[in-house]
């Protein structure tokens, strides 16, 4: 189970690194599952979990971010009545984003360390 928590901290940690880059969270998810060294299942697995550590440190930046844009006119003003809605629909996509892309990077590590000579270990770039 540590090592398991390792790999898919590992994982977040990459997703957080690459952040400024759309859809880092597959190379997160696909770091996580290529270390850990399973199946499809449990790539899938543990790229989810590596998305759900991912998310909460990018909550931090994505709440203010959201706040601010919606003062500024962008989306819904936080005085609407629709605002709870739009706020639910925006933390939907969100979650989807994060953890659903994740996993699928998860399923992408399982088939890249099976398919290819290729060597994504995080240990080894020192």
């Amino acid at each position: 189970m540590r090592e398991t928590l390792a790999d898919a901290g590992t994982g977040a940690l990459v997703t957080i690194v690459l952040s400024f880059l759309p859809f880092s969270s597959i190379a997160g998810g696909a770091v996580a599952a290529h270390r850990d060294g399973g199946g499809y299942t449990r790539g899938l697995w543990v790229g989810t979990l590596a998305g759900v550590a991912a998310m909460l440190p990018l909550l931090v930046l994505f709440v203010p971010a959201l706040y601010i844009a919606g003062l500024l006119g962008f989306g819904i003003p936080p005085s609407a009545p629709a605002y709870d809605l739009f706020l639910g629909l925006v933390f939907g996509f969100f979650l989807a984003y994060t953890v659903g892309i994740s996993a699928v990077g998860g399923v992408c590590g399982v088939w890249v360390r099976r398919n290819t000579d290729w060597n994504l270990d995080p240990g080894r770039w020192r």
